[in-house]
């Protein structure tokens, strides 16, 4: 993977040798203060690292610096059409700006990005292909060019604490356009689809676009976006980030999808299961590094609960347990909780 150049967003690395952050967005409005700081909080128990705030007006930036004294997170703020509110936003403290270059005028970009050089935060180039003006090349042409654009007004300007992204709602044309950039500069990229929807298929886009694109060693740091809360947004940044063994959040849980040879009711165990084994995690901060597989039945469960740390392989109403690749012995459905956990707990004390 090629090094980019690296940004300091609070206490948080953006580029270089970091990983790969998780962000999201706030959904409430800024100005509700008391609702920000919860909303924060519960992103941060799910695993975000950095959060971007609207700032549509003074009342939001007002509510900047009592948001910004009750939580830990790094905060960015957004703004489109008012470079006075970027201005103002920084005063309050925020840790990053994001601009839409496509939305601001060109002395406007020039008098956030001198009071960001003044502050030492750095500025996101954030284009969507809704905003900017589509030429005969083409959505990508068109969002790479202007993204060039804007990165040399910056350079001119002596500025490189840089992050750029290209975001459309389309996989392949996103996909396209953060390859064209990525050669064509240095700075850091944030990964997302923008207006993905929600659901499965909103799922999908995300894990598809931003998985391809970090697959390929492309991207810095991710926001997922769906029409639902910013706590599932960063779940699924996370998800995908460990599916491809780039960050690990949490125990990788292998189950297999059942058919009908499974004689034991394990979609009702996996559930129960999982729930208790992430709430163990959290408890006990080793377990995020296990492998776990709970499996149905003796086709490919005991091969995969022996290459797990621990693991069990479901028979005719029983369960055989695996620790480290070696059966410890075979339990009735009553019994096997109580012996699994016991020695997942043993398996943390070392």
């Amino acid at each position: 993977m090629r090094k980019t150049r690296c940004v300091k967003v609070g206490d948080i690395l953006i580029g270089g040798d970091a990983p790969v952050s998780v962000q999201t967005m706030t959904k409430v409005q800024t100005s509700h203060a008391e609702k920000v700081i919860q909303q924060i909080r519960r992103i941060q128990l799910a695993g975000g690292e950095i959060v971007r705030l609207a700032v549509l007006n003074k009342s939001d930036v007002q509510s900047i610096r009592k948001i910004k004294k009750s939580v830990s997170v790094p905060l960015i703020a957004d703004i489109h059409y008012n470079h006075t509110l970027g201005l103002e936003a920084i005063e309050a403290g925020v840790d990053k700006i994001r601009v839409n270059p496509s939305n601001i005028s060109e002395d406007g970009m020039r008098i956030i990005i001198r009071a960001a050089m003044e502050r030492k935060i750095p500025v996101r180039l954030g284009l969507n292909s809704g905003s900017i003006k589509i030429t005969q090349g083409g959505v990508v042409n068109s969002i790479v060019n202007a993204a060039m654009d804007s990165i040399k007004l910056c350079e001119d300007m002596g500025f490189f604490d840089i992050v750029i992204s290209l975001k459309t709602p389309y996989v392949n044309d996103t996909i396209a356009a953060y390859r064209r950039i990525f050669e064509r500069c240095n700075y850091p990229l944030h990964l997302g689809i923008t207006e993905a929807g929600s659901g499965y298929y909103g799922f999908a886009k995300n894990a598809l676009g931003i998985g391809i694109l970090l697959s390929e060693g492309i991207g810095n740091t991710v926001r997922v976006s769906l029409t639902e809360s910013p706590e599932r947004e960063v779940e699924a940044a996370c998800a995908i980030l460990q599916a491809l063994g780039l960050r690990r959040f949490q125990p990788e849980i292998i189950s297999c999808p059942v058919c009908g040879r499974c004689q034991v009711p394990l979609d009702r165990i996996v559930t129960k299961f999982k729930k208790k084994i992430l709430m163990y995690s959290r408890k006990y901060p080793g377990i995020k590094n296990l492998t776990v597989a709970i499996m149905g039945c003796s086709v490919n469960g005991p091969g995969e609960a022996k290459q797990a740390d621990i693991g069990i392989a479901g028979g005719k109403n029983r369960f055989a347990l695996f620790v480290k690749g070696r059966i410890i012995g075979t339990y009735s459905l009553k019994h096997i909780e109580r012996v699994f956990f016991s020695r997942l707990k043993e398996m943390t004390d070392g």
